[in-house]
């Protein structure tokens, strides 16, 4: 069975480039490109993209809408997402020499999903993430006898202290972290940000056993193990071979984490040492975001949480990550209109659309 065809590796090749240095588009973004236009030729057996007909347009929409043989049926969120990656290709590749003669736009247009599809798609329900009295009670389980158990529950502190993104918790230095200002400067010229944003986020008072283990862990680097500004935040295990065992964890050293996969890895046996279901570390944003819902008291406080997240506009972090519990929302829509004068809310809700969502 053939796996792979030479021509399409070229031209995905030339794809990937484009996208990352014309597009700038990130490395996870071209990661699920490339998943998307794998599935696409593994439908077509690996047929040349050149010879792209509707009906593998509507053949592999259809494919993708099936459950594979015993196997899960994809959500209709990652539907849409490979039909688009798709899409997008076909209409870059059609631009190149020797190509657009060979493939009829308009035939592209049946990888669409209908209106309903699409929308149905776009509105997928919002996913769980823990209250912050499951953070700090996940926190308080974490063991800290050792440098690498240290580490662990100062990273875990500090996404629950910024709800910065594990890429960039990955990526932090030293000099990135300015304890006497309460501040995490995320620099994108070395931190590994979305869209290549500069982030300065303030550390949440969440209370003295959360700001501690972040704080001594940065007092510890730089004071004990004399870590300078450019060494990481979160340093790489180091390994060893044990004749009986393998290869097991011998301390740190001075490497930042090249992916995010050990901060997955963490916050996974945190909750399960915690006896909570597994919460992604992406997850802790909106759980600042329902922080913020309960302690605000004007438009610009929320502002404020907003830049702390890295967010240019309010519109993003109320649309990304605002969704109210159920049982919050049954609860403040049975208290409207008795904690407070109708007319102060309803100034108060005009005066944030004016001032953040113009």
């Amino acid at each position: 069975m053939t796996t792979l065809n030479p021509r399409n590796e070229r031209i995905k090749r030339g794809y990937v480039e484009f996208l990352r240095q014309a597009d700038r588009k990130s490395e996870g973004t071209i990661r699920g490109v490339e998943k998307a236009l794998h599935r696409f030729e593994e439908h077509t057996r690996f047929t040349d993209f050149a010879s792209f007909k509707r009906e593998q347009a509507m053949s592999f929409r259809a494919a993708l809408a099936k459950p594979p043989a015993g196997g899960k049926a994809l959500s209709a969120a990652t539907v849409l997402s490979t039909l688009t990656a798709v899409q997008r290709f076909l209409r870059w590749l059609i631009l190149q020499p020797g190509v657009k003669s060979k493939i009829r736009a308009t035939d592209i247009d049946y990888l669409n999903l209908s209106a309903n599809e699409a929308r149905a798609a776009a509105a997928a329900p919002s996913k769980p993430f823990p209250t912050m009295e499951q953070l700090k009670h996940t926190l308080a389980k974490m063991p800290a006898g050792t440098e690498i158990e240290r580490r662990d529950r100062a990273l875990f502190a500090l996404i629950m202290m910024t709800g910065a993104r594990d890429s960039a918790a990955a990526s932090l230095r030293l000099r990135h972290v300015e304890l006497d200002r309460s501040l995490i400067v995320q620099d994108p010229t070395s931190v590994r940000t979305k869209n290549g944003k500069l982030i300065e986020s303030v550390l949440l008072p969440l209370g003295d056993e959360v700001e501690r283990a972040f704080a001594d862990w940065i007092v510890y680097l730089r004071a004990d193990l004399l870590y300078g500004p450019d060494d990481p935040v979160f340093p790489q295990t180091a390994t060893r071979i044990d004749p009986a065992r393998g290869p097991v964890a011998d301390g740190l050293k001075r490497l930042c984490w090249s992916s995010s996969a050990p901060i997955r890895a963490i916050f996974r046996r945190a909750f399960e040492e915690a006896g909570l279901p597994y919460f992604s570390p992406h997850r802790v944003r909106s759980s600042i975001v329902e922080y913020a819902y309960r302690t605000c008291r004007t438009p610009e406080e929320i502002k404020a949480f907003s830049q702390n997240l890295g967010h240019s506009h309010v519109a993003t972090t109320l649309s990304s990550y605002g969704t109210i519990p159920l049982t919050r929302q049954a609860e403040l829509i049975r208290s409207a209109g008795k904690a407070e004068d109708r007319d102060a809310r309803i100034n108060r809700l005009l005066d944030l659309v004016e001032r953040n969502f113009a």
